[in-house]
């Protein structure tokens, strides 16, 4: 995938191939020192083959001096002004990896359409926490006896210093299209998430497996994958004859007549059926209007079912499916945010029961899911920001996840809210890619929810109870009152401490998720007991912790969830 991005890029810069206006063919790092621009840019430059402008070192050879003596003697606006010009002339070329300084993006007169904000110009801001920078340059003055080039190491109180600097810069680092956060990876990594980024900024798409020895899922995310579903669709299932649609009446009418006709093109017999929209149409009663459906048409094992829509159709189709003869094809194209980063992923299929959200149902893993972001801009506000609360999940149970030592998915949710929000890419495509990876690694370790794919289910141990308690909330609103109402939690029993609850709220603030909820606290606790996650009559948390990620506690006493209850039920 990253090699395939650069001979594209490769080739777009060299006139083999016509450059759309709206692909990036110049990459400009921004950032804090220390959180390495320039290593990073010799990488991004040798591997795509453009030039490599560093704005520092064409400062220097411009006044013919090095940077602390260009400060010394004309000062810091001559200093910014010729910064400026370089910068101008380097994005006049297409080609260009520009590495700038650390102030280099604080004036207004950059972020121009002519200029950081070309749709030619791909931004990305490399994230660090001063205390990082402190250490890293610290290190670099130590090796190479430069102490007196750093000037941010000289004088008193360094890292207050660089505390502050980077508080009054950060507003204008957070315009840049993405931010990477690079506390805890090396260049090279940063590099492939770089080249990733544009690789979905100029229209490329990434491919990830879900491997489970003799099945699994190849999930595709880009925008535009919808379009060639019925190839897709057709690839994964050769000799299928027919394609039964699945989706409510909301999706239905927008996406559903565009697949059908690209799934005709691809050889299938179209069948189509829709449900109402909402939590009412996962029941036993919906499940048995599509069994009649499928077997009074006559499916045959060798056809395929295909959810287009969101959590709901995801769940009631991947269920049905799973049921039907035994099990039929399935394929997943989630329409929503929520079912893009999870429900879609692992093969976790259910129907609600009076007595609780998704007591009914089955492993069952779908051989191909289609992920298009393209899809989300014609979600409606709310399930967007549903969405986002297994979004924030994700991050906060990170580093207890295979591979999540990076422990980076927080703070990259904080950093890029605003571009997230606007549905702006390529921060969302990269945001979405990296959830499903986390919840296929989970899933991979821990198919059948046995131990560690119990973390999954962070915040929705209340959260169901409140979800089913009149379904008047939508499953994300529900799950981030759980998480909110955990993390109280933790706080009482001692997994996490004042500060990781009050980051948390505030995450789940910014996106717009619910902090208070209108609901019967006996209800909800009686929903509780029937939660499919406890074992032996003992309720099973899953808590945050201080130190990062989160753990899995059975000791929580029932005076300390109604009291945690409590504060998120008005």
């Amino acid at each position: 995938m990253v090699r395939g991005t650069i001979e594209h890029a490769r080739q777009v810069v060299a006139g083999d191939e016509a450059a759309s206006p709206e692909i990036p063919t110049r990459l400009v790092l921004i950032g804090f020192s220390g959180a390495g621009k320039t290593t990073v840019g010799r990488d991004l430059a040798t591997r795509l083959g453009w030039d490599l402008v560093d704005l520092d070192e064409r400062i220097e050879a411009d006044f013919a001096l090095d940077i602390p003596t260009v400060f010394a003697r004309h000062g810091e606006d001559a200093f910014r002004a010729t910064e400026r010009r370089l910068l101008v002339q380097a994005l006049g070329q297409a080609g260009q990896v520009i590495v700038t300084g650390g102030g280099a993006v604080a004036s207004e007169e950059v972020w121009t359409d002519q200029l950081l904000r070309s749709p030619t110009v791909l931004v990305v801001a490399l994230d660090v926490q001063p205390e990082t920078t402190f250490s890293r340059l610290s290190a670099q003055a130590a090796a190479m006896g430069e102490r007196a080039a750093r000037p941010m190491l000289a004088g008193d109180e360094p890292l207050a210093r660089m505390i502050n600097l980077k508080a009054t810069r950060q507003a204008a680092y957070d315009r840049a299209d993405v931010t990477i956060v690079t506390d805890t990876v090396g260049p090279d990594e940063v590099a492939d998430d770089i080249i990733r980024l544009l690789a979905l900024a100029s229209g490329a798409r990434q491919e990830l497996a879900l491997a489970l020895g003799a099945s699994g899922s190849r999930i595709v995310v880009g925008a535009g994958v919808i379009a060639g579903a019925g190839a897709e669709v057709r690839a994964a299932f050769p000799t299928a004859g027919r394609a039964w649609l699945l989706s409510d009446e909301h999706v239905g009418p927008l996406h559903g007549g565009g697949l059908s006709v690209a799934l005709q093109a691809a050889g299938f017999r179209v069948e189509t059926w829709t449900v109402p929209s909402g939590e009412g149409s996962k029941s036993l009663a919906a499940a048995g209007q599509l069994y009649d459906w499928l077997l009074g048409d006559g499916v045959e094992r060798g056809d395929v079912v295909i959810a287009l829509g969101g959590g709901v159709i995801g769940d009631l189709a991947g269920f049905v499916a799973a049921t039907t003869l035994r099990g039929i094809g399935l394929v997943q194209i989630p329409t929503s945010l929520l079912a893009m980063v999870d429900s879609s992923v692992g093969g976790k299929t259910g129907i609600n029961h009076p007595a609780g959200k998704n007591l009914i149902g089955a492993f069952y893993q779908p051989p191909l899911v289609l992920v298009d972001p393209a899809l989300l801009a014609t979600l409606p506000h709310r399930e967007l920001t549903s969405g986002w609360a297994e979004v924030v999940k994700h991050a906060v149970i990170q580093p207890s996840t295979p591979g999540g030592e990076r422990a980076d998915l927080w703070t990259f949710l904080d950093r890029n809210a605003a571009a997230l929000t606007a549905r702006r890419q390529p921060a969302l495509g990269a945001l979405i890619a990296r959830n499903i990876a986390l919840k296929a690694a989970v899933v991979a370790a821990d198919e059948r929810e046995a131990s560690l794919r119990q973390i999954l289910n962070f915040g929705h141990t209340l959260g169901h109870g409140i979800e089913a308690a009149g379904y008047r909330y939508l499953h994300g609103e529900a799950v981030a009152l759980g998480m909110r109402a955990a993390a109280r939690i933790g706080l009482a029993i001692g997994t996490c401490d004042m500060a990781t609850v009050a980051r948390l709220d505030a995450t789940l603030d910014r996106f717009g998720l619910p902090a208070r909820a209108e609901a019967d606290p006996d209800q909800v606790l009686s929903l509780m007991t029937g939660d499919k996650k406890r074992t032996a009559g003992i309720q099973r948390w899953i808590l945050p912790l201080t130190a990062g990620g989160v753990e899995v506690r059975s000791d929580v006493p029932d005076h300390v969830v109604r009291a945690a209850l409590g504060e998120i039920i008005g």
